[in-house]
């Protein structure tokens, strides 16, 4: 899983831990990579880390060159990357931070899945998810960058997931809503007010839990039929019904 470090990735990590198989987390921080390694396999499961960058496309092909040498193949992968860089009318974005939000969080995946892709079209078959954002299904105000990036993780999904249909690679993408992650801690304790408002905007009444998109991406890298391809399964507690 790519962004393993923390928050979603962090968590589906240590989810396919409990699974069989061998789970390599990769980021690019490695002290808390080597942490959720550790818990990963004191409870019995398999896992390694290995640092990387996800914006360097040179750094993508080198983890999937390791993971191949160390272990042969690359059966799933979660490219869980992205970040929310600054909000703002359009006009005011800074063209800085426009390049760095497209970077990490629509040219990451693509350097991820242009690594990931031919290993599983030579064993004939893996699984790729990708996570976009309820802003990649919707228009956010205030954060046209992210959105358009989040947007473009959807189209570069399904475009991918047709390039390989019939060939043993089943590629979705989730869309996740507010979840509780450690940065929206941080956000909800500086501004409880707005987030009283957005919890109260959401159907389901609360949001959602790191542990929830744990189990979705388990599932469609484990579980989930092979017809289920090139979907978008947003996750967000009815905001986008």
């Amino acid at each position: 899983g790519a962004g393993a470090s923390s928050g979603m990735g962090r968590q589906a990590a240590l989810k396919l831990g409990q699974g069989e198989g061998h789970v390599v987390l990769a980021a690019r921080r490695m002290d808390p990579l080597e942490e959720a390694a550790e818990a990963i396999r004191a409870a019995g499961g398999s896992a390694s880390a290995i640092a990387f960058d996800g914006s360097d496309a040179a750094s993508c092909q080198a983890l999937i060159a390791q993971i191949e040498a160390d272990h042969g193949r690359l059966d799933g992968a979660f490219n869980n990357l992205g970040d929310t860089l600054g909000d703002g009318p359009l006009h005011e974005v800074p063209l800085e931070r426009w390049q760095n939000t497209l970077s990490v969080n629509l040219s990451a995946p693509f350097h991820l899945m242009r690594a990931e892709v031919p290993l599983m079209l030579k064993q004939g078959a893996g699984r790729i998810v990708n996570n976009s954002s309820t802003g990649g299904v919707k228009g956010t105000k205030g954060m046209a960058d992210y959105s358009a990036a989040k947007w473009g993780v959807i189209g570069l999904t399904k475009s991918a997931a047709l390039d390989y249909a019939g060939q043993g690679l089943v590629i979705n993408v989730i869309a996740p809503g507010i979840i509780a992650t450690e940065k929206f801690r941080e956000f909800e304790a500086r501004l409880p007010d707005v987030f009283e408002g957005l919890r109260q905007a959401t159907p389901a009444a609360r949001f959602g839990e790191m542990s929830e998109i744990a189990e979705l991406v388990d599932y469609l890298l484990r579980d989930a039929p092979a017809y289920l391809n090139g979907a978008v399964l947003p996750i967000d507690g009815g905001r986008t019904a």
